[in-house]
């Protein structure tokens, strides 16, 4: 038999997985640099992006229809064609967003911080087992393309002094050459 107690603890883990929830997907959580004004355009924009959507979507199948009944592919072609600019033109105008923004850049550094793991993991795998990663392959070239360099500006320096040496056997085989002549 069930107690008054059970029945509290339900409700308290209840309200506990709420606020969970709640907090979990609230973007505030995540973005405290953002304004307030910023999540209120945002929550704006978002319900208008529903709206525009279904009105979208539902124009495009009265679009779609008439074509149908007219059993022209040009017209067909044509409904598609304006849903999709219609569609392209409601997300442009969403994305335009600081929050949407923020949420971008967050999936983007997610994405890279995967990757790069993922990549180090691969290179300990390939080391392992004694061959080579592509961050080994990258090294070498960053290495190649940096010696290269030094080669370059090493004999820039050589050139250089080969020049100056050749300016001074000049001038001595001129001073040499004209106190022969006297």
């Amino acid at each position: 038999m069930m107690d008054s107690k059970f029945f509290e603890e339900v409700f308290k883990t209840a309200k506990a997985f709420n606020e969970f929830f709640l907090t979990v997907t609230n973007p505030r959580t995540y973005f405290k640099e953002l304004s307030e004004e910023e999540f209120d355009e945002f929550y704006k924009n978002s319900v208008r992006l529903i709206f525009e959507l279904n009105k979208a979507y539902w124009g495009f199948l009265v679009d779609l229809t008439n074509a149908f009944a007219k059993k022209d592919g040009e017209e067909i072609a044509r409904a598609i064609g304006n849903a999709m600019a219609k569609i392209e033109e409601i997300y442009a105008e969403y994305m335009d967003n600081a929050v949407v923004s923020a949420w971008i850049n967050a999936i983007n550094s997610a994405y890279m911080r995967t990757l790069l793991n993922l990549q180090n993991f691969t290179s300990a795998i390939l080391h392992s087992l004694g061959m080579v990663s592509r961050k080994d392959v990258i090294a070498l070239s960053e290495a190649y393309v940096d010696l290269k360099g030094d080669i370059k500006k090493e004999s820039r320096k050589i050139l250089e002094g080969i020049k100056a040496l050749e300016g001074r056997v000049e001038k001595l085989e001129k001073a040499r050459g004209g106190s022969n002549d006297q």
